[in-house]
């Protein structure tokens, strides 16, 4: 894949992400505060259990959530610093990978196998009860 934008048809099929794994909650599913979005975990099944990630399309911006521990939410923006596709957390491996030409990062977001170089951005996140909190 070259740098450049490419559409949603081109950005599915060559990110690696399947459609189920790729979610746009509807507005009311969300809310946002100034640059803060909370969302009630009911709404997320899947990260309802540790190891549970899903890429999410949050004021505009994807964001990859990533359930890291009993009491903990990890987020990132999910394109590659290489050539931007889209990443996917990897349960087993533990690692964030890039399906395009293999780069992962830790949960801090650190490149730990290039070719990418540079690190994931991420966002603070934080589970409070029954929802999640991200700050854009």
């Amino acid at each position: 894949m070259s740098n450049s934008k490419f559409g949603r048809r081109d950005f599915l099929l060559g990110s690696g992400v399947s459609l189920g794994a790729l979610l746009a909650l509807p507005a009311s599913a969300a809310y946002a505060e100034g640059g803060k979005v909370a969302i009630p975990l009911a709404k997320l099944e899947v990260l309802k259990s540790v190891g549970g990630s899903v890429v999410l399309k949050l004021k505009g911006k994807l964001v990859l959530l990533v359930r890291d521990s009993a009491t903990s939410v990890r987020a990132f923006n999910p394109i590659c610093t290489h050539r931007e596709c889209v990443v996917a957390y990897n349960l087993g491996e533990k690692k964030i990978k890039c399906p395009c030409h293999g780069s992962r990062f830790d949960l801090d977001g650190r490149v730990v196998q290039g070719p990418a170089s540079r690190p994931l951005a991420s966002y603070a996140a934080e589970l409070t009860g029954e929802q999640i909190i991200v700050t854009l």
